[in-house]
């Protein structure tokens, strides 16, 4: 077996601070209503549209997400209250599933602290995909309280962005008349700046592993993106953003390793088995291969992306030469970031994945790329073979695995380990021990 490079690792400083700003966030969607703050029960909310109503905290449908994904029988229970619900697995985002489950149950209201009732007052979403956008709707009907959808459109640049401006003007008559909160304009300004900024810095970090060795894998990704995903638009969570990126930066210089072996670089595109997260990066680490993102990790950032399928961090706020004096010149900022910059938005735009998939392998350095084809997310998972014939075309292996992320009963540690193998073998590999 030839030589395998070893490269030096030190611990991540910003984790204790990532879990400390996680759990202080999560707590304030318990506590928020107290205040006479509004609680919005949502899966991805518009941050900055709703930071125009003062104090607002988040409600996931479905609190319990990650007690749920680390307790298999707990995860079985909600998806099958959904299916005995008139919901059958398969027909809807497999996360939306058990989310609609933990719904049913009353769990979306019920504090985890104490058990008591805690009510939400509205349901506001941004569609990026139908199975979110129907969640919403029927969460509307299950707790009583009126619902928002603001759908933004997979293409159609210049009007679908006056569409979505549109829409956002539409959003705060409802959220005024639904809270009866008064809308302040100076506070969705800030929010909108700060949003667009870490927005940013995440898609430096993630460039950052374009870096040999990587500074992060798939895994730290994942992780040192939640508070973007639980409150993107605080202040706290820019400056914890800002914080990262220096860190990062100080582990490209010193040349810091993820994982202390880099025997091959990875992308992996789609969503990750969230009941079993550990699962592929694991079994690819015992070849020394390393995973440095790809679509679900790099989504969260703010991106410009090139006709051709190319990322690259979108500008900092100061260098848009964007000047919102207004709530008309803030709508329109905002909406045109929801159509071009974030590529969450557009996960279902078939022509652009072949493209992306190739310059997301190309430019981070990677010899193969592992497509999740899931059953629980179809918009992920159409367009993958036709991307995969253009990677194997470029010299970029591929290997396709089918399981599920939200929902355990289509996983087989077995068949996903049986396509795995052989591909990590094709690209020269061998497990480390051996």
């Amino acid at each position: 077996m030839s030589v395998v490079t070893r490269y030096p690792t030190r611990p991540l400083e910003f984790w204790g601070r990532m879990k400390e700003l996680r759990r202080n966030l999560n707590r304030r969607a318990w506590e928020t209503r107290e205040r006479g703050g509004v609680v919005v029960a949502t899966q991805n909310p518009p941050y900055p549209l709703l930071a125009g109503l003062g104090e607002w905290a988040r409600r996931l449908y479905g609190p319990y997400f990650t007690v749920a994904m680390r307790n298999p029988e707990i995860l079985l229970q909600y998806h099958e209250a959904a299916d005995a619900h008139g919901y059958p697995r398969g027909e809807m985002c497999s996360s939306m599933h058990h989310y609609m489950g933990e719904l049913l149950l009353g769990l979306t209201t019920m504090n985890p602290s104490n058990g008591e009732s805690s009510p939400v007052d509205v349901v506001v979403e941004v569609e990026f995909c139908n199975s979110v956008a129907k969640t919403a709707q029927i969460a509307g009907e299950v707790l009583g309280v009126p619902h928002f959808v603001l759908d933004v459109p997979q293409e159609g640049g210049e009007a679908a962005i006056k569409y979505v401006a549109a829409r956002l003007h539409e959003a705060v008559d409802f959220l005024t008349k639904a809270t009866g909160k008064e809308y302040h304009d100076e506070l969705l300004v800030e929010a909108v700046k700060n949003w667009w900024e870490q927005g940013v810095i995440i898609a430096k970090i993630c460039m950052a592993n374009q870096a040999v060795p990587a500074p992060l894998d798939f895994r730290m990704l994942q992780e040192m993106r939640v508070p973007s995903i639980v409150g993107g638009h605080l202040p706290e969570v820019l400056a914890y953003f800002e914080d990262v990126l220096a860190e990062i930066n100080d582990r490209v210089h010193d040349g810091i390793s993820a994982t202390g072996v880099e025997t091959a670089r990875l992308v992996y595109e789609g969503e990750p088995m969230f009941y079993a997260e550990n699962f592929i990066p694991d079994l690819c680490q015992r070849y020394g291969a390393v995973i440095l993102g790809g679509f679900t990790g790099f989504s969260r950032g703010v991106w410009d992306i090139s006709p051709e399928g190319r990322w690259a961090p979108a500008p900092r706020f100061k260098d848009t030469g964007a000047v919102l004096k207004n709530r008309d010149d803030t709508m329109e900022f905002l909406a045109r970031c929801y159509v071009n910059n974030r590529p969450l938005y557009h996960c279902a735009k078939l022509g652009e994945k072949s493209g992306e998939y190739l310059h997301r392998a190309v430019d981070w350095k990677c010899q193969g790329s592992i497509l999740h084809l899931d059953v629980g997310c179809r918009n992920q998972a159409a367009g993958m073979l036709e991307a995969a014939q253009v990677l194997e075309a470029h010299d970029i292996a591929t290997v396709a695995y089918e399981s599920s992320n939200g929902d355990a009963r289509y996983f087989s540690p077995h068949q996903v380990t049986d396509r795995l193998e052989p591909f990590l073998e094709r690209l020269g590999l061998r497990p480390l021990e051996d």
